[in-house]
Parts: structure tokens; C-alpha cells; sequence
């Protein structure tokens, strides 16, 4: 009896953490969810993450997995209410960094809770998954 709650604790769990994936990229699809973002300076990039995780997982690289998947889902997610051609695997990250100088032009416009150095360059923020396609970074080229 024992083995078989043991079992069925597994499964839920499981299928809490699944639900919890799919609630968190519905809402970063819809702009319920804000996207974490964090700028290197040199190189300049930006690196996509989502701090409300972090109290959910314990192991590092789980998170950056479901991170990653989530991001993922959430671009799918978005691709169904609006049309825009995208690749799969670290597509999130390959978008914001794809045109850094629209980004970099139009975020004052776009981003909340920005953080900056001691010499005030910018070091972290939060954007909507639609203000990243309204700066027309995640439009497909081809």
C-alpha cells in the first residue's frame, strides 16, 4: 500500500509541475507574466529568465531546462493568437539578441522594474512577451 502512495504522490507531483508549466507559459504568451531579463554589458546580450521559478526548483540546471521549454511554450502559445514565423530551441533568447539596436532603442518604452550599475547602465528588467514582438524582433525574416 505504501509503495503505491508513494507512486501516486510521484504523479502528482509530476502533473503539478507540468501545470505549473503550462499556467506559467500561458501567461507569458497573454502578458499576464512579465519576462525577467537580465543585460551583460560586454558583449552586450540579454539573457531571459523568470525569478518567479526560482522558489519552485531546488536544482540549477532543472530550471534553466524548464525555463527554457516554458520560453518555448509561451512562443508557441503566442504564435497562436498572432501570426510570426519562429524557430524552436532558445528561440526567446535568439530574438531579444537578434536585433539588439531597435531593442536597445525602443526599451524605455517597453520595460518595467529596470535596474541599473553604480554608472547607471542598464543591468536588468522585465518586458511582455507582445512588447518583444511590437519591436518587431521576433517577425520572421526570410
Amino acid at each position: 500500500m505504501k509503495k503505491d502512495q508513494s507512486i501516486d504522490k510521484e504523479r502528482m507531483f509530476e502533473l503539478e509541475k507540468n501545470s505549473l508549466i503550462e499556467k506559467t507559459a500561458k501567461a507569458i504568451a497573454n502578458g499576464e507574466m512579465l519576462i525577467d531579463v537580465q543585460v551583460d554589458s560586454a558583449p552586450l546580450l540579454y539573457h531571459p529568465w523568470l525569478s518567479e521559478l526560482r522558489k519552485q526548483f531546488e536544482l540549477e540546471d532543472e530550471l534553466h531546462f524548464v525555463e527554457d521549454f516554458i520560453f518555448d511554450r509561451a512562443v508557441i502559445n503566442y504564435t497562436k493568437r498572432v501570426t510570426l514565423g519562429f524557430s524552436t530551441g532558445g528561440f526567446l533568447k535568439n530574438a531579444i539578441n537578434g536585433n539588439l539596436k531597435q531593442f536597445k532603442q525602443d526599451i524605455d518604452e517597453h520595460a518595467v522594474d529596470m535596474e541599473f550599475d553604480d554608472d547607471h547602465v542598464l543591468t536588468a528588467f522585465k518586458i511582455k512577451m507582445e512588447d518583444i514582438s511590437v519591436l518587431k524582433i521576433m517577425n520572421y525574416q526570410s
